[in-house]
């Protein structure tokens, strides 16, 4: 049950809201360098409510398959809500106690798309 809830943090804290979904419904999605995935969003200063118009805008299947998974939705928003600062660390230590499904994802043909989608997010999360 610990590997579950750190794996579903994990995947909070990754998924800022595209990587979370990926990350929890797939085999694990990262990149060599998670945080480099998903820095865009664990350093963004947009409310959970504007990441998720955005990723409903932008990426309507991902968002679709987070709407799909209201716990892991509402895990996310409160991972979201905690300061930048906060964010970051949560992550960090989740990468630290789960290093295999980083290094699962390093081959991950998707890791690119995803992070071009979670930057497109972050940049336009602040017109919603």
């Amino acid at each position: 049950m610990n590997s579950v809830r750190r794996r579903t943090g994990l995947a909070a804290l990754a998924a800022g809201g595209m990587a979370t979904v990926a990350m929890s419904l797939s085999p694990a999605i990262a990149s060599a360098d998670p945080a480099e995935l998903v820095g865009p969003l664990l350093t963004s200063n947009c409310t959970f409510a504007q990441v998720d118009a955005a990723l409903h805008d932008k990426a309507p299947q991902l968002a679709a398959m987070l709407d799909a998974n209201p716990s892991q939705k509402a895990e996310l928003q409160r991972r979201f809500d905690q300061p930048v600062e906060q964010r970051r660390a949560d992550f960090q230590r989740m990468v630290e106690e789960n290093p295999e499904a980083a290094r699962d994802a390093e081959n991950d043909p998707r890791a690119a798309s995803l992070r071009e989608t979670i930057a497109t997010v972050a940049a336009t999360c602040h017109n919603y």
